[in-house]
C-alpha cells in the first residue's frame, strides 16, 4: 500500500503536486467517469419509467430502490471495505453497474418496470461498496494532509456534473432510446473500472493473527464512532444537516407553483442558480485548501449556518429573482460541507475502520435525509410551503449551533491516520486517556 504523508505548503502548491499524483489522477479519472454515469442513468430511469407508465407511483419505486441499499447495506459494506482492497472494491462495484445496465439493454422485447426497479436496487446496492472504498482510499493515496485539496477537486467534478449532465442525458434519452443510452452509460462504468484498479490503494494490513467475525468487525466499526468525540459530533451534525436538507431538496418546484404562482418550468432558473453557487464553491473550497486544512471543524459550523440563514431568507423570497440569488447562496455552501464533514472523518480515523466509520455516518445521513424528504412532503399540503422550509432552514440553524458546540474547540493539526485532533501535550481529544506520537 503506497502512501504520501507529506504537506507541501499552501493551497497552491498542493494543487500542482496533485496533478503530478498518478495514484490521484487514476482515482479522480475513475471516480470522475462513475459520478457522471450515475447521475445520468438516474436521469434516464426516472424519464424512461414515466414515459412507459405514466405513473407518479412508479417513479417513486425508483426513489425507493435507492433509498433501500442505503439504508440496509451502508454499516454492513463497510466491513468488507476495510477487509478488501480498496482498488479492487471500486473496480468491482463500477463492473457490477455496467454489467447490470445490460441486462437492461438486451432484455428481450420492452423491459418490465420489475426489471428496471430490480437493476436499480442492485446497482444502488454495488454504489454502497464503491463510496466507502472511494472516501477510504483518498488518504491513502495522498494522505491525510492533502485530503481536503483532493475532496475539493472531487467536489468540483460533482457540482459540475449536477449543472451540466441532467439536460444532455434527457437529450440523448430522446435521440437514442433508452437502450443505446444506457448503453453508452455502461461503458462509463468499464471505462472507469482499469482506471480504479490501478489506484494505488490495496488492502488494509490487518496483522498475522485469525480474522475477527463480521458480527465483531461490524461491532467494532459502531464502538469506534461511539467512543470518539469527534466523529460523535459530525454523526450528530450529519443527522441534523440531511433532516434539514432532505426536505428542501425536493420543495422546489412546489415553491414556484404555490409560494410564487409561476408556471412549473420556473423551478428550472432554481436549479440553474443552486448548481452554478455550488460549482463556484467548489472552486472555492480547492483553492483554499491551505489556509482552511486546519479549520474543516470550524468551517464545517460556518457553511451549515450560511446554508441555513440563506434557506431562512429564501422560505420568505418574494420574487423569482431573489430566491434565485438566495438558492445561489445554498449551492455555494454544500461543497464546503461535503468537503469539511468527508475531510474531518478521513482525517480522525484509522485507516483499518475507515470502511466501516464511512459507512454508519453514511446511514445516519441516509435515514435523516428520507425521514426529512417523506416528513416534507407530507407536512407541505397542510401548513405550506413558506412553512416547511423555514423549519427545515431552522433545523440547519440549529445544526450549525450544534457543530459549534461540539466541534469548534477541537484543536486539529495536519498529521497521520488516527492523530489529528490532539492537544499541546500529545492527548487524543477524540479518545480521552489515549496519548500519540506525533510525526510533525
Amino acid at each position: 500500500m503506497e502512501s504520501n504523508n507529506d504537506d507541501r505548503g499552501g493551497g497552491g502548491a498542493v494543487h500542482r503536486f496533485l496533478w503530478y499524483d498518478r495514484g490521484f489522477l487514476l482515482l479522480w479519472g475513475g471516480q470522475s467517469l462513475s459520478l457522471l454515469a450515475d447521475a445520468a442513468v438516474r436521469i434516464v430511469v426516472l424519464i424512461w419509467v414515466y414515459q412507459r407508465t405514466r405513473s407518479g407511483v412508479a417513479v417513486s419505486l425508483v426513489g425507493l430502490a435507492e433509498a433501500v441499499p442505503l439504508l440496509l447495506l451502508g454499516p454492513l459494506a463497510g466491513v468488507f471495505v476495510d477487509r478488501w482492497s480498496r482498488a479492487a472494491t471500486m473496480a468491482g462495484a463500477a463492473l457490477a453497474r455496467a454489467l447490470l445496465l445490460g441486462l437492461l439493454v438486451v432484455a428481450p422485447g420492452h423491459a418490465t418496470l420489475a426489471l428496471i426497479v430490480l437493476v436499480i436496487l442492485l446497482a444502488n446496492a454495488a454504489s454502497q461498496f464503491f463510496q466507502p472504498a472511494a472516501t477510504a482510499a483518498v488518504p491513502v493515496v495522498l494522505g491525510p494532509a492533502r485530503a481536503g485539496q483532493a475532496n475539493g477537486l472531487l467536489a468540483l467534478v460533482t457540482g459540475g456534473i449536477a449543472v451540466t449532465v441532467p439536460g444532455p442525458a434527457a437529450l440523448l434519452f430522446a435521440a437514442a432510446g433508452p437502450r443505446r443510452t444506457l448503453a453508452l452509460l455502461a461503458l462509463l462504468y468499464l471505462l472507469a473500472a482499469p482506471l480504479l484498479a490501478r489506484v494505488p490503494a490495496r488492502r488494509v494490513h490487518r496483522g498475522d493473527g485469525p480474522r475477527t467475525a463480521f458480527v465483531d468487525e461490524l461491532r467494532e466499526g459502531l464502538g469506534y464512532v461511539r467512543r470518539s468525540r469527534l466523529l460523535r459530533g459530525i454523526a450528530v451534525v450529519t443527522g441534523l444537516t440531511m433532516l434539514g436538507i432532505g426536505a428542501l431538496s425536493v420543495l422546489d418546484v412546489v415553491f414556484v407553483t404555490r409560494a410564487l404562482h409561476l408556471p412549473v418550468a420556473t423551478a428550472g432558473v432554481l436549479f440553474t442558480a443552486m448548481g452554478a453557487g455550488e460549482a463556484v464553491g467548489s472552486v472555492l473550497v480547492s483553492l483554499m485548501h491551505g489556509r482552511l486544512r486546519r479549520h474543516y471543524h470550524q468551517v464545517l459550523s460556518l457553511a451549515v449556518l450560511a446554508n441555513g440563514l440563506c434557506n431562512v431568507a429564501y422560505a420568505g423570497a418574494p420574487t423569482l429573482v431573489v430566491a434565485a440569488l438566495l438558492m445561489g447562496g445554498v449551492g455555494l455552501s454544500l461543497p464546503a460541507i461535503a468537503v469539511a464533514s468527508t475531510t474531518l472523518v478521513q482525517r480522525a480515523t484509522d485507516d483499518r475502520v475507515m470502511g466501516r466509520v464511512v459507512g454508519v455516518i453514511g446511514t445516519i445521513s441516509s435515514v435523516a435525509m428520507i425521514a426529512s424528504t417523506v416528513g416534507g412532503g407530507v407536512l407541505v399540503d397542510r401548513v405550506g410551503v413558506r412553512v416547511v422550509i423555514g423549519g427545515a432552514a431552522t433545523l440547519l440553524v440549529v445544526a450549525a449551533l450544534v457543530a459549534y458546540a461540539l466541534l469548534w474547540t477541537l484543536p486539529l493539526s495536519v498529521t497521520s491516520f488516527g492523530a489529528s485532533f490532539l492537544d499541546a501535550s500529545g492527548q487524543d481529544a477524540r479518545h480521552p486517556g489515549v496519548k500519540r506520537t506525533v510525526d510533525r
